[in-house]
């Protein structure tokens, strides 16, 4: 039986060397054709693409790249920053404690721990206000009071003078209120405070009634080295920290740089008036 592999059919099959695909060329019967290229001429164009992409960055790309991440870093750690001061006003009594006694640290790296001790705040002398789940705009401000606040007099504390008179057009200005700052003189806020803490017979009998100071804590700070009406009384005093308010630099009343000031006001009122919580709005 012969082998289909050695057929001899009469024709002679002679192939060149150099290989070539016939192709046919659209509306032409002749044959175009083109060698057929090798695997090392592949590797060839893959090896340049590679050594391209694979080239060193210059000194002045590998610059420009460690100048964006250090960009992106900065701009997550302010973001962060602010979400965390954020969030401040609306947190439990303990968290509070604890921020403000990390700024106590910071701001006071030469005091001792004894020292340090003291000026630190206690859980009590703050009242929760996490169950207020609207956002804390101004507009709020009256609605958050009458939930939260039942002693007759409040002081606020706003971080500057426009802050101040926002506040005060929040709870309609008029006559239980008083703006406490720096574009009054201070001989003239004192003299307010005289005369509407001075003079016993002219305090309301109603226990219902409030009555807002409204300051800056620097502004309150001379005020109560001046006088001690506002200490005096066995009835309740709310301090509220307008804490929620950023301003442009996205500061708080607990990071801008009279916070320190106020720390100290607030320790002062803690420990020559009775009955004082603090609350942060």
């Amino acid at each position: 039986m012969s082998n289909p592999d050695d057929l001899d059919d009469g024709l002679v099959y002679d192939f060149d060397s150099q290989q070539e695909v016939e192709i046919e060329a659209n509306g032409n019967d002749g044959l175009q054709k083109r060698p057929i290229q090798d695997d090392d001429d592949e590797k060839e164009v893959k090896e340049t693409s590679e050594g391209e992409s694979e080239r060193p960055m210059s000194k002045r790309q590998k610059k420009l790249q460690k100048k964006s991440k250090f960009i992106e870093k900065k701009k997550e750690e302010s973001q962060y920053i602010v979400s965390q001061r954020k969030s401040i006003p609306t947190s439990s009594p303990e968290k509070i404690i604890e921020y403000l006694t990390a700024l106590i640290r910071e701001k006071n790296p030469d005091l001792s721990a004894l020292e340090l001790e003291e000026l630190y705040f206690k859980k009590k002398d703050f009242l929760s206000t996490e169950k207020f789940d609207t956002e804390r705009k101004l507009t709020d401000f009256s609605t958050f009071m009458q939930k939260f606040s039942v002693a007759p007099k409040k002081i606020v504390f706003s971080m500057s003078n426009i802050r101040v008179a926002d506040v005060y057009r929040s709870l309609n200005g008029g006559k239980n209120c008083v703006k406490l700052f720096s574009k009054s003189k201070l001989k003239d806020d004192i003299a307010t405070v005289e005369r509407l803490l001075g003079d016993s017979s002219k305090k309301s009998k109603n226990s219902n009634d409030s009555f807002y100071f409204i300051a800056t804590p620097t502004r309150m700070q001379k005020i109560i080295e001046e006088t001690e009406l506002l200490f005096q009384g066995k009835e309740k005093l709310d301090i509220i920290l307008d804490a929620s308010y950023l301003d442009p630099k996205d500061n708080t009343i607990l990071s801008f740089e009279n916070a320190v000031v106020l720390c100290q006001v607030l320790k002062t009122f803690l420990n020559k008036k009775s009955s004082v919580k603090i609350l942060l709005y």
